[in-house]
């Protein structure tokens, strides 16, 4: 997700950090900075950083997945990004039955009209997540070329987060 927004915020002279500190209190959180880098103003957020009670054999391994999970769920909050369908709570079944697989596998190409390129790019996706950094690249510069909407580039961007969770 950071790839396809990063370049955004860069060319609109933003910059995003997201470091984990501690409240006064001693809670962890992930403080989320969105800074205005010619007049330094800035909008911040802090999201506590949630544990399970067992860390279980890899304890690095889990603080690191929930600080990730905490970090994606931070920016959507700070850019007011939202995700067209949460699927967190749903049965597999029925999420597989919410996303048939689109019939082409092609990567997208330039010319096809925003609805159809929306589709294309989330199946391609779904079917080859190998190519994840790829998609992004195209995301970004369809997006750029004003041949996605916002809306279309959330979607696809969910598709993506979908498949790297996997």
């Amino acid at each position: 997700m950071l790839s396809v927004i990063q370049p955004v915020l860069h060319k609109n002279g933003l910059i995003l950090i997201q470091p984990p500190t501690s409240t006064c209190d001693g809670v962890s959180i992930i403080l989320t900075r969105l800074i205005h880098v010619e007049t330094g103003q800035e909008i911040t957020s802090e999201l506590p950083i949630f544990l399970p009670d067992d860390m279980g054999k890899k304890p690095m391994f889990t603080y690191g997945g929930s600080l990730t999970y905490g970090r994606r769920y931070a920016v959507k909050m700070i850019l007011g990004i939202e995700a067209d369908m949460d699927c967190n709570t749903e049965l597999v079944e029925v999420i597989e039955k919410k996303n048939k697989p689109a019939v082409k596998t092609e990567p997208p190409k330039a010319s096809e009209d925003g609805e159809a390129l929306t589709k294309q790019f989330i199946a391609y996706v779904k079917k080859n997540p190998d190519k994840v950094d790829s998609v992004k690249t195209r995301l970004s510069d369809r997006y750029g070329e004003g041949k996605i909407t916002e809306k279309q580039r959330d979607l696809i961007l969910q598709a993506i987060l979908e498949t790297e969770d996997k």
